[in-house]
């Protein structure tokens, strides 16, 4: 038997459904001790708050989902032990816990960046070494103050000062009216020039290459493997908050996570002041694998916004050039940039700024062409992106300008190359595209429409499920987050149209097509837009949702339910 733990309301901003109820946790009835799950002897005895009672907790845990344990076929062991629920895969007649020595000592770690429990009491006591980015801050008060003096000699009107961590910062909120351009308000501000470490810093060609977007909640590591499968280059972990990093929290520590299959995989932050952003990718540098850390100048999410992370940086390019030359002072690996073409309709600035990241010596900047204003409500502007392609590359060699990809809309290879050969982009950046259809990088890499099976896309969602029982776990718990996710994922897998029942090619990212019948009863129920229908598919996989499971896709427009 099961419990829902948590069933969280959630009020969104934007396209986000309001009120809306997730199962978040849900736990056995009976709450087994971990190390005697494991079959091992709890140090605890009696204080110990779980059971220790396998037997009683086996008769009320209900029946096993399978026969097969995803985390013992590739570790020859399970770490949930008599928890999973597919223990039958690896306990015997006499109910012991079987183990695979000889896999166990063969087979190594498949999940990169997982840290112990001491970075976190490091973090939340304060006692991390910072002091590579300690150093950057220092310098960088100390020319505040000298800019400040100089200003003040000259009977300039001194900007109002705002508290930001240990210094204090001079930029204006992002809603003040600007009168000058953002090019010459990073031109009026100066900053100190940071020297590089004497040894070299990592380098990466992006140009050319397949890039999987950072995305919120539906990025997560089962899903980039998916993506990894099917050919994508580069990945970047979910959109991480630097100050949950900076504070050990380890749900946010968990988003740097990387698979051993990632060969190109970075980490993307959002912050609103320098010296978090800066500590936080110190402790990046000395503790996580990464190969660059790119910097989010686009989330358009209000909290974001409002606070002056994501696309309200645009808004304070003083405190942005500031937080990308400490970010490139303390990282050993390339610092990437994602932003959009402007905060408001009409008033476009990404001229301005991939000037501005030019110079401060980006590795790659990925401009979104929309603002932050029309959110997704229209159709990217690529003519507007192939425009800033053109910013600084008359005047430099080919090996010396910062590539500059687009993001926005990209749903067939045919999107893909058009891109490349009319708006002369270096690459692209597929987030939405890639969730409807992860094959897309597969079909880019053929240059061909893929007419998937609904057997092969299946099968596609079964392997995603076997990566989340083993990145999220094979307990009761894990099997309901895995199922979570899936559904998620399924609020943008439901919306592809199969390229055999398309009269022109390819399928557009705003279009939503009529109910269709499939050419098979699994198409057709692949193709449904009831979240019980979701359901569903995952209980073909996953074994039978708890009662108590309850979901609500995260966009409302991702899905209907109707009630007959």
């Amino acid at each position: 038997m099961t419990r829902p733990m948590e069933i969280t309301s959630e009020t969104r901003g934007g396209g986000q459904t309001q009120d809306r109820v997730v199962t978040r946790r849900i736990e056995d009835e009976i709450q087994l001790c971990f190390k005697v799950a494991k079959g091992v002897e709890c140090d605890k005895g009696d204080s110990c708050k779980f059971t220790h009672d396998v037997k009683k907790y086996l008769e009320a845990k209900g029946e096993d989902l399978g026969d097969r344990c995803p985390n013992f076929e590739i570790y020859g062991e399970c770490h949930y032990g008599y928890k999973c629920r597919y223990l039958k895969a690896h306990m015997d007649a006499d109910g012991n816990l079987i183990k695979d020595e000889e896999k166990i000592a063969k087979v190594g770690p498949q999940t990169l960046n997982v840290f112990t429990h001491d970075l976190t009491l490091k973090l939340r006591s304060f006692q991390f070494d910072f002091k590579r980015s300690e150093e950057y801050l220092k310098k960088m008060a100390t020319e505040m103050a000298q800019t400040a003096n100089q200003k003040k000699e000259l009977g300039l009107p001194e900007p109002t000062p705002r508290k930001s961590g240990h210094i204090e910062l001079e930029d204006r909120d992002v809603k003040t009216p600007r009168t000058t351009t953002v090019r010459e308000e990073v031109t009026h501000i100066d900053t100190p020039d940071v020297p590089l470490r004497s040894c070299e810093k990592k380098k990466i060609d992006f140009r050319g290459k397949t890039y999987l977007a950072p995305l919120t909640t539906v990025g997560n590591l089962p899903f980039r493997r998916i993506c990894k499968e099917y050919g994508v280059d580069i990945t970047c972990g979910e959109m991480a908050m630097a100050a949950n990093l900076v504070q050990g929290q380890k749900g946010e520590l968990a988003l740097l996570r990387r698979h051993k299959t990632e060969d190109i995989f970075g980490v993307q932050l959002t912050g609103n002041k320098v010296d978090v952003v800066v500590r936080a990718c110190d402790m990046i540098n000395q503790m996580a694998d990464v190969d660059f850390v790119d910097l989010n100048m686009g989330c358009p999410i209000d909290l974001v916004f409002n606070s002056g992370a994501g696309s309200g940086l645009l808004g304070s390019a003083g405190k942005m050039k500031r937080m990308i030359t400490g970010m490139k002072s303390v990282l050993d690996v390339p610092v990437t940039v994602k932003f959009r073409m402007a905060i408001y309709d009409k008033k476009p600035i990404g001229e301005q700024m991939t000037s501005v990241f030019h110079d401060l010596g980006a590795s790659l900047a990925t401009l979104h062409g929309r603002s932050r204003q029309q959110r997704y409500t229209k159709l990217a502007d690529w003519d507007y992106i192939q425009t800033c392609t053109q910013v600084d590359r008359g005047t430099v060699g080919r090996d010396n300008y910062m590539p500059l990809f687009g993001n926005g809309d990209i749903l067939g290879p045919s999107d893909y190359y058009t891109h490349l050969e009319t708006h002369k982009v270096d690459g692209c950046m597929i987030a939405r595209g890639a969730l409807m259809k992860p094959w897309i990088f597969e079909e880019i890499k053929s240059n061909r429409d893929w007419d998937i099976s609904s057997g092969e896309r299946f099968d596609m969602m079964k392997r995603f499920c076997d990566y989340g029982l083993e990145h999220w776990g094979s307990d009761t718990q894990g099997v309901n987050q895995t199922r979570r996710f899936l559904l998620e994922w399924q609020s943008f897998l439901h919306r592809y149209v199969p390229v055999g029942l398309l009269e022109v090619l390819p399928q557009k990212m705003n279009d939503r097509p009529p109910a269709f019948v499939g050419r098979n009863d699994m198409e057709t129920l692949m193709a449904s837009t009831d979240v019980k229908d979701w359901i569903k598919l995952s209980d073909m996989i996953l074994g039978p949702a708890p009662e108590a499971f309850r979901f609500d896709p995260k966009h409302k427009a991702n899905s209907t339910s109707v009630e007959g």
